[in-house]
Protein backbone atom coordinates (compact mmCIF):
# COMPACT_ATOMS: atom_id res chain seq x y z
CA UNK A 1 0.00 0.00 0.00
CA UNK A 2 1.27 3.49 -0.77
CA UNK A 3 0.92 5.62 2.34
CA UNK A 4 -0.08 9.20 1.51
CA UNK A 5 -1.30 10.69 4.78
CA UNK A 6 -0.27 10.86 8.42
CA UNK A 7 -3.65 9.36 9.28
CA UNK A 8 -3.02 6.25 7.13
CA UNK A 9 0.33 5.64 8.84
CA UNK A 10 -1.00 6.31 12.33
CA UNK A 11 -4.08 4.15 11.81
CA UNK A 12 -2.06 1.17 10.58
CA UNK A 13 0.35 1.36 13.52
CA UNK A 14 -2.34 2.10 16.11
CA UNK A 15 -4.55 -0.79 15.01
CA UNK A 16 -1.63 -3.22 14.81
CA UNK A 17 0.10 -2.36 18.09
CA UNK A 18 -2.63 -1.41 20.58
CA UNK A 19 -5.43 -3.52 21.98
CA UNK A 20 -8.95 -2.10 21.77
CA UNK A 21 -9.13 -1.90 25.58
CA UNK A 22 -5.89 0.10 25.85
CA UNK A 23 -7.12 3.68 26.12
CA UNK A 24 -4.00 4.98 27.88
CA UNK A 25 -2.48 7.83 25.82
CA UNK A 26 0.88 7.13 27.46
CA UNK A 27 1.11 3.86 25.51
CA UNK A 28 0.23 5.35 22.10
CA UNK A 29 2.93 4.42 19.58
CA UNK A 30 5.22 7.36 18.76
CA UNK A 31 7.46 7.64 15.70
CA UNK A 32 10.42 10.01 15.37
CA UNK A 33 11.53 11.00 11.86
CA UNK A 34 15.11 12.31 11.53
CA UNK A 35 16.17 14.18 8.38
CA UNK A 36 19.50 14.80 6.68
CA UNK A 37 20.78 18.31 7.47
CA UNK A 38 18.12 19.11 10.10
CA UNK A 39 18.68 19.39 13.84
CA UNK A 40 14.97 19.14 14.60
CA UNK A 41 12.95 16.01 14.03
CA UNK A 42 9.26 15.23 13.54
CA UNK A 43 7.23 13.19 16.03
CA UNK A 44 4.06 11.38 15.01
CA UNK A 45 1.81 10.15 17.83
CA UNK A 46 -0.16 7.24 16.39
CA UNK A 47 -3.68 7.28 17.74
CA UNK A 48 -7.20 7.76 16.38
CA UNK A 49 -6.39 11.44 15.71
CA UNK A 50 -2.70 11.49 14.75
CA UNK A 51 -0.64 14.33 16.17
CA UNK A 52 2.47 15.80 14.55
CA UNK A 53 4.97 17.82 16.57
CA UNK A 54 8.54 19.02 16.22
CA UNK A 55 11.26 18.09 18.67
CA UNK A 56 14.34 20.29 18.85
CA UNK A 57 17.83 18.87 19.17
CA UNK A 58 18.39 20.18 22.71
CA UNK A 59 14.83 19.81 24.04
CA UNK A 60 14.02 17.53 26.93
CA UNK A 61 11.21 14.96 27.04
CA UNK A 62 7.81 16.59 26.82
CA UNK A 63 9.03 19.78 25.15
CA UNK A 64 8.11 20.50 21.54
CA UNK A 65 8.66 23.37 19.09
CA UNK A 66 6.19 25.31 17.01
CA UNK A 67 6.50 24.54 13.30
CA UNK A 68 7.04 28.26 12.62
CA UNK A 69 10.25 28.22 14.70
CA UNK A 70 11.60 24.89 13.52
CA UNK A 71 13.67 23.54 10.65
CA UNK A 72 10.32 22.67 9.02
CA UNK A 73 8.82 26.17 8.93
CA UNK A 74 8.39 26.01 5.13
CA UNK A 75 6.20 22.89 5.36
CA UNK A 76 2.76 21.94 6.55
CA UNK A 77 2.42 19.26 9.22
CA UNK A 78 0.12 17.27 6.95
CA UNK A 79 2.67 16.90 4.14
CA UNK A 80 6.13 17.41 5.67
CA UNK A 81 6.86 13.68 5.94
CA UNK A 82 5.89 13.04 2.35
CA UNK A 83 7.71 16.05 0.86
CA UNK A 84 10.90 15.22 2.73
CA UNK A 85 10.72 11.40 2.65
CA UNK A 86 13.87 11.15 0.52
CA UNK A 87 15.81 13.08 3.19
CA UNK A 88 14.90 10.72 6.03
CA UNK A 89 17.98 9.12 7.57
CA UNK A 90 16.34 7.41 10.55
CA UNK A 91 12.85 6.54 11.76
CA UNK A 92 12.41 5.36 15.34
CA UNK A 93 9.42 3.66 16.90
CA UNK A 94 9.77 4.49 20.60
CA UNK A 95 9.36 1.80 23.23
CA UNK A 96 5.97 2.38 24.90
CA UNK A 97 4.18 -0.08 27.15
CA UNK A 98 4.34 -3.45 25.41
CA UNK A 99 5.60 -1.93 22.15
CA UNK A 100 9.25 -2.69 21.51
CA UNK A 101 11.67 -0.18 20.05
CA UNK A 102 12.31 -0.40 16.30
CA UNK A 103 14.47 1.62 13.91
CA UNK A 104 14.38 2.04 10.14
CA UNK A 105 17.09 3.55 7.94
CA UNK A 106 14.77 5.16 5.43
CA UNK A 107 11.27 5.64 4.07
CA UNK A 108 11.19 2.49 1.90
CA UNK A 109 12.29 0.22 4.75
CA UNK A 110 9.68 1.83 7.02
CA UNK A 111 6.87 1.44 4.45
CA UNK A 112 7.87 -2.19 3.93
CA UNK A 113 7.40 -2.77 7.65
CA UNK A 114 4.04 -0.94 7.61
CA UNK A 115 2.88 -3.31 4.87
CA UNK A 116 3.54 -6.30 7.16
CA UNK A 117 1.25 -4.99 9.92
CA UNK A 118 -2.21 -6.43 10.34
CA UNK A 119 -4.65 -3.67 9.45
CA UNK A 120 -7.63 -5.71 10.60
CA UNK A 121 -6.82 -5.22 14.26
CA UNK A 122 -4.39 -5.69 17.04
CA UNK A 123 -1.81 -8.43 17.04
CA UNK A 124 -2.65 -9.53 20.56
CA UNK A 125 0.48 -11.67 20.80
CA UNK A 126 2.51 -8.45 20.97
CA UNK A 127 0.52 -7.20 23.97
CA UNK A 128 -0.21 -10.43 25.85
CA UNK A 129 2.91 -10.57 28.07
CA UNK A 130 2.40 -6.94 29.08
CA UNK A 131 -1.33 -7.42 29.74
CA UNK A 132 -0.70 -10.51 31.91
CA UNK A 133 1.98 -8.65 33.86
CA UNK A 134 -0.30 -5.63 34.41
CA UNK A 135 -3.14 -7.90 35.57
CA UNK A 136 -1.12 -9.70 38.25
CA UNK A 137 1.65 -7.32 39.31
CA UNK A 138 0.04 -6.12 42.57
CA UNK A 139 -1.84 -9.26 43.59
CA UNK A 140 -1.03 -11.32 46.70
CA UNK A 141 0.33 -13.95 46.72
CA UNK A 142 2.63 -13.04 43.89
CA UNK A 143 0.86 -14.24 40.74
CA UNK A 144 3.94 -13.16 38.77
CA UNK A 145 5.98 -16.00 40.30
CA UNK A 146 3.19 -18.50 39.64
CA UNK A 147 2.97 -17.49 35.96
CA UNK A 148 6.75 -17.45 35.46
CA UNK A 149 7.08 -20.90 37.04
CA UNK A 150 4.20 -22.29 34.94
CA UNK A 151 5.83 -20.98 31.76
CA UNK A 152 9.23 -22.40 32.72
CA UNK A 153 7.67 -25.81 33.48
CA UNK A 154 5.83 -25.81 30.16
CA UNK A 155 8.98 -24.89 28.23
CA UNK A 156 11.06 -27.60 29.95
CA UNK A 157 8.48 -30.33 29.33
CA UNK A 158 8.03 -29.35 25.70
CA UNK A 159 4.27 -28.86 25.94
Amino acid sequence: MAFRTNKQIARRIFRALKTPSDDNRKTDPILAFHFKGKGDHILLRCNKSPEISVKGKEQTAGEVKFFAYSDFNNYDEEDVLFKLKDDIVLIELYKKGAIGELTFNGWDEFCGWLDTLDEEGVQISLKLPHLVYQAVKNQKPSMQNFIVEAIKKSLKSGD
